[in-house]
Parts: structure tokens; sequence; C-alpha cells
């Protein structure tokens, strides 16, 4: 049925006239720069599971990984105070931080964390 659906409105005059063109960026992908140091430039993600959530932090040259369980919501503050307790002692502060949470929770979390 999918196939037939996709056939007739690949013919349909009214169809193709009135369909919107969804064009993908035109710009292509730039590899991210390598950082100097181990644990300059970390990525952060929370991830669901057993608890309420996980914390992962992964160093961006080596590939380290720490894996934080937590059974609190991730606002910027608890993440911070996370960090500070199982990460900063192995590794101190990072110059940047990537995550999937968008600009603002990352300011938030390096304003909470200094």
């Amino acid at each position: 049925m999918s196939r037939y659906i996709g056939m007739y409105v690949s013919h349909c005059d009214l169809c193709l006239r009135t369909k919107i063109q969804r064009r993908l960026p035109t710009r292509e992908l730039q590899p991210l720069p390598i950082p100097e140091e181990h644990w300059d430039v970390i990525s952060m993600n929370l991830e669901s599971g057993r608890y309420d959530s996980i914390m992962v932090a992964v160093d961006s040259t080596g590939k380290c990984s720490h894996f934080v369980e937590t059974v609190t919501t991730g606002t910027a503050a608890g993440v911070a105070n996370l960090y500070l307790r199982n990460i900063w002692k192995l590794h101190g502060l990072p110059r940047k931080v990537m995550s999937d949470r968008g600009p603002q929770f990352v300011a938030a979390f390096m304003k909470e964390l200094y």
C-alpha cells in the first residue's frame, strides 16, 4: 500500500504542484578540531536507564569515558556537582564541553562548575 501511495503521489499533477520541496542544507559537515591535551574537550550526555539518569563524560582526545549514576534529574547545578565529585578530582576542569542538550545547558553547566 505504501508503494502504491508513493507511486500515485509521484505522478499526481496536483500533488506535484502543491508539494513543499524540502531541501537539505548545502553546507558540508566539518570535523571538530583535535584537542591539544587529554580532558581539554569533553562531551557530556545524560542517559536514562536503571537509575533516573546516568551522566556520561567522554574525553574527546583519548575517548576515555566516565559513567556516573544518579537518581536525580539533570539540572546544570546537579550535573556540575556530579562532575565535581566524580571527574574533576581525576582530570581537572575542561576547557570546552559539548553536549546535545544545547548551548544554554552547557553555558549554565560551566557557570555552575566554575
